[in-house]
């Protein structure tokens, strides 16, 4: 049964459809909203098409850049931002500051990185450290330039990386070794209003992938017991914040709303870059025979591309489905909320024009 024929989308959000089992075991119906703005310099705002991904997209230097949005469920509101540092106003410096905050009525999400110029490592009078950096270049804000990394030896039991990062640099179990080679140029600020730090190897603010750490150690024990007598469904010990993908500082366990304001900084060369989003929230709805029933759904994701000045905005729900399937008849995405005549206007700005 094709799920995709029975579902429609009608308002101005990206819809897309797949059956998967639940961690109950459960077959469900997952279905994704997604909507995009084009967003320019100024803070204007248009409306934008950006597809449903059931697959993780890679950065190319083996992190990721769009992750999968196949789940059944995710707590809260994630955020991520994929783009460039530049230094500030085109000056030759050394070293600052790139950072990502969204703040509403309620909820405050953010997170700041130091950008560095090219540096390499050097024994200091605490051991390996990096070395003073030079004058700082455009720098993508992808894991690979953060701390992180991994050794790889002819036997296999002598692997080890560093779980939260392993394609970054840095991490050896020998650090004399590293000495005259390139160190990392993105390191986290730690922030003092969180409850915990975020780990050194986090100096990014790219999706976490599912199999880094702390994702990977919430996933369940996929043991022999699981596999008879569990198995293709999640193991008890499943934690659902391994669906959640965002680095410290920019996960709300109370969802945002889409409509709060946004400031990047450190990450166009125009300067700093503030907008708001108009809200706007997708409905979604069954039909199974006669009774057609309205889903909880919230606002799960936020991916915000500066190298395209692009705004994604996600939400989902999961619908049980019937026995058998086919009498489920439709599945429907729709919304109550208008958007503003100049968001739908034709001519979308250059996101990048001053």
């Amino acid at each position: 049964m094709d799920l995709s024929l029975r579902c429609d989308s009608e308002c101005w959000a990206t819809a897309r459809v797949e059956p998967t089992i639940d961690r109950h075991g459960n077959d469900v119906a997952v279905v994704v909203a997604k909507m995009a703005y084009a967003v320019s310099q100024r803070g204007e705002v248009r409306i934008a098409f950006r597809p449903v991904r059931w697959s993780e997209v890679p950065d190319g230097r083996g992190g990721v850049r769009f992750p999968s949005e196949l789940c059944d469920e995710r707590p809260g509101t994630d955020a991520a931002l994929f783009g460039t540092a530049f230094p500030p106003g085109g000056k030759a410096v050394n070293h600052f500051l790139a950072w990502l905050t969204i703040t509403g009525n309620k909820v405050a999400l953010r997170k700041s990185v130091n950008v560095f110029g090219p540096r390499t490592f050097v024994a200091g009078n605490q051991g390996v450290v990096a070395g003073p950096a030079g004058i700082a270049v455009p720098t993508p804000l992808v894991p690979a330039n953060a701390y992180g990394g991994s050794e790889h030896y002819d036997q296999p039991e002598r692997f080890a990386e560093e779980e939260h990062n392993p394609v970054g640099r840095g991490f050896s179990r020998s650090p004399a070794s590293l000495i005259g080679t390139d160190a990392h140029r993105l390191e986290v600020v730690p922030d003092p209003a969180l409850p915990s730090q975020p780990h050194l190897a986090h100096g990014f603010f790219a999706p976490i992938p599912a199999n880094w750490a702390p994702r990977r150690n919430l996933i369940g024990t996929h043991d022999e017991s699981w596999a008879k007598t569990r198995a293709p469904v999640r193991p008890k010990n499943f934690d659902v914040r391994h669906n959640s993908w965002a680095v410290p500082g920019l996960h709300s366990e109370v969802p945002l709303q889409g409509d709060e304001a946004f400031e990047v900084g450190g990450v166009r060369k125009e300067g700093i870059w503030r907008f708001s989003l108009p809200r706007y929230r997708p409905i979604f709805e069954s039909r199974i025979g006669s009774t057609v029933q309205v889903h909880k759904t919230h606002l799960d994701s936020i991916l915000v591309d500066a190298d395209d000045g692009i705004v994604e905005l996600s939400w989902r729900a999961a619908v049980l489905l019937p026995d058998p399937w086919e009498r489920l008849t439709r599945l429907r995405v729709w919304s109550e909320d208008t958007l503003p005549a100049e968001v739908l206007q034709e001519s979308i700005p250059n996101p990048k024009s001053a």
